[in-house]
């Protein structure tokens, strides 16, 4: 039976690694359609929350959601998803028990911002460069399962809509990822 639960586990590590690599892959062909309406950024973070609430509750993490619940914005709300979820899903990896991850969101007069930030293990300066590059991993991380893609992958959703990402890091004092929009006002 145990082997069969780790059979199971690595099997779905293989289709997300897989599901990730055709993700990009129609990216980079221009295969994607986006099918941008405008929605409710509340509604969005609410829907990636309860995504992660379950892990988040096991590693004895909070996940907090701060912005303006009446702001819309026009998105692909599949592919925002995914992308936050991959920046959601790497803050739970780098923070420990009792670590907090914020998704903040707001609206100025030209640009849409949202932010994704831990109080994790931060992200070496050397790396910062790289880690939108796919496969790349630092030799420094303490995460042994992932395998590169989920930023890449995030970077490609959020260039595909527009937008730009960018990251900011201290080491022991966690990360933040910011992703901007320009308005149409």
């Amino acid at each position: 039976e145990e082997f069969i639960g780790l059979s199971e586990q690595e099997l779905d590590r293989i289709e997300t690694l897989v599901q990730n690599l055709l993700k990009i892959t129609k990216f980079d062909a221009g295969a994607i359609i986006l099918e941008k309406r405008t929605e409710f950024i509340q509604e969005i973070m609410e829907t990636i929350k309860k995504s992660f609430l379950y892990r988040a509750r096991q590693e004895e993490k909070e996940i907090l959601l701060l912005g303006d619940i009446e702001i819309m914005f026009v998105c692909d709300r599949v592919w925002l998803t995914e992308a936050i979820s991959n920046l959601v899903k790497n803050a739970l990896d780098h923070t420990g028990r009792g670590g907090i991850i914020e998704i903040r969101w707001k609206l100025s007069a030209s640009i849409f911002q949202i932010v994704v930030e831990d109080n994790g293990s931060g992200i070496h300066s050397e790396d910062l460069y790289h880690i939108f590059k796919r496969f790349y991993r630092s030799k420094k991380s303490l995460d042994t399962q992932g395998v590169g893609l989920g930023l890449p992958l995030a970077k490609a959703i959020v260039e595909g809509q527009k937008g730009v990402i960018s990251v900011k890091s201290e080491l022991g004092e966690g990360t933040a990822f910011t992703i901007s929009f320009l308005t149409d006002s």
